[in-house]
């Protein structure tokens, strides 16, 4: 009896308020993303998003057939918002995986259409209009999980796996819609091939995010030591300035030199070389050094990873934590003043390794 009253009031709020009905799956998919998305290299997450991809897909090829099952018949009115949980669901956790991966400034373009797509998915008017925007937000969740997981699987991250990922993703909807003879096969092979384009141009414009490598942490620092397994990371600002990653504003005596330190997180299993980009401002931006090191994945924490400059002049500058094929995952300003020599009080990080 419960269940048969939760049915029929859920119905009466489908039909009286079906924006809030939209509203209320919105939230519920994104809130049971972030209680549950872990790691990105994490096997529940790929499973779970595999789960979510398939029943995507099904959820759509089934949004024009009825239930002939009696007890199931009431699931019909709910296919619709079905879908859109289950997009939701993956554009939130893509999302999030992609911020996570570069710095805001360098790919707002692309996170900016992620989460727009994320808002305009729970739009009643766009949940309402025809096949060809349903088949371009599959393609575009199918797309991104490819990009996100096949490094993770493979252990490894470049140009090349991301073009064999994007082509393997462009042709799983045409040929899946061609061998059941779906009348939408011709739209979703020009739907796929135009999303593909649109991932090339973004990932070779620097616009898409290097998933699945992260900086989870990045600051400057006057000094760092090792000692008993850790980093001593040695800062003056005051700890209130709490908004200031170490010295960005770094006051620099005779003999300092300027630290960069850096988490970075790589998946189990993958192993890639970094680089840390000194750039100094003078009229443009220009390069001053780069310091290339290797990092090994697996540690959640991040690949701890510093570099430092004893040679330098005041003004603005920035690093930039880059991949092989300069691709940006972070990057921090900071601004150095010349100081005459006086007493110091220090502040310390403690970074476990």
């Amino acid at each position: 009896m419960l269940t048969m009253k939760i049915i029929s009031l859920s119905k009466e709020l489908h039909k009286s308020h079906p924006t809030l009905l939209t509203t209320i799956f919105f939230i519920l998919g994104f809130i049971f993303d972030i209680l549950t998305l872990g790691r990105i290299d994490e096997t529940s997450n790929f499973i779970g998003h595999f789960i979510y991809l398939i029943l995507l897909i099904y959820t759509f090829l089934t949004l024009e057939k009825k239930i002939s099952h009696t007890r199931l018949k009431f699931l019909d009115e709910y296919k619709l918002d079905l879908f859109h949980f289950l997009a939701g669901g993956l554009l939130s956790a893509f999302a999030i995986f992609f911020i996570k991966s570069s710095s805001i400034s360098q790919s707002f373009f692309f996170i900016s259409i992620v989460l727009i797509l994320l808002i305009i998915n729970e739009a009643p008017k766009f949940q309402q209009i025809g096949y060809v925007a349903k088949l371009a937000l599959i393609q575009f969740c199918l797309t991104s999980f490819f990009i996100i997981y096949i490094p993770v699987i493979f252990g490894t991250y470049g140009s090349f796996t991301f073009i064999i990922s994007t082509i393997a993703s462009s042709l799983l909807l045409p040929i899946l819609f061609k061998k059941i003879g779906h009348k939408l096969e011709k739209p979703t092979t020009i739907i796929s091939t135009i999303l593909a384009l649109f991932f090339f141009i973004g990932y070779f414009s620097n616009l898409i995010p290097p998933v699945p490598l992260s900086v989870k942490k990045i600051g400057i620092y006057h000094k760092i030591e090792k000692s008993e397994g850790k980093y001593l990371l040695y800062y003056e600002t005051p700890k209130y300035k709490f908004w200031s990653q170490g010295d960005q504003n770094f006051q620099a005596q005779p003999g300092d030199s300027i630290y960069v330190f850096a988490r970075i997180f790589a998946p189990v299993g993958l192993e890639s070389n970094i680089y840390i980009q000194w750039e100094k401002w003078e009229h443009s931006w220009k390069v001053s050094d780069k310091i290339r090191m290797s990092i090994q994945g697996g540690n959640s924490w991040g690949y701890r990873a510093y570099a430092y400059k004893k040679n330098y002049t005041s003004g603005l500058w920035r690093a930039k934590i880059l991949t092989e094929n300069d691709k940006e995952l972070g990057r921090i300003d900071f601004n150095i003043e010349s100081v005459p020599p006086t007493s110091r009080q220090w502040n310390i990080d403690i970074e476990k390794k």
